[in-house]
């Protein structure tokens, strides 16, 4: 996830600052990325209340047509693939 919206961080620097970097977070609703020296992997820190808008999104949009249809269609290709296996 290396979108530029939001800063990135390795660990070794947000380790430190990790109260700083949460008032930031809370009070701001942003997100930083964490890395980690050695490794592609990465994680997100966002606030909770961006973390609740984001769930909510995601509950609303699995209600609608266009969902239930992406759903079907994911379904119907993992059961080709099974069955070619």
């Amino acid at each position: 996830m290396s979108d530029k919206s939001h800063p990135s961080f390795d660990v070794s620097v947000v380790a430190p600052a990790l109260e700083s970097l949460h008032e930031h977070i809370t009070r701001t609703k942003g997100r930083i990325e964490i890395s980690r020296r050695g490794t592609d992997d990465r994680c997100v820190l966002i606030s909770k209340d961006e973390l609740a808008c984001l769930e909510h999104a995601i509950e609303l949009l699995s209600e609608t047509d266009s969902y239930r249809d992406i759903a079907g269609q994911v379904a119907a290709v993992a059961a080709d693939c099974v069955q070619a296996s």
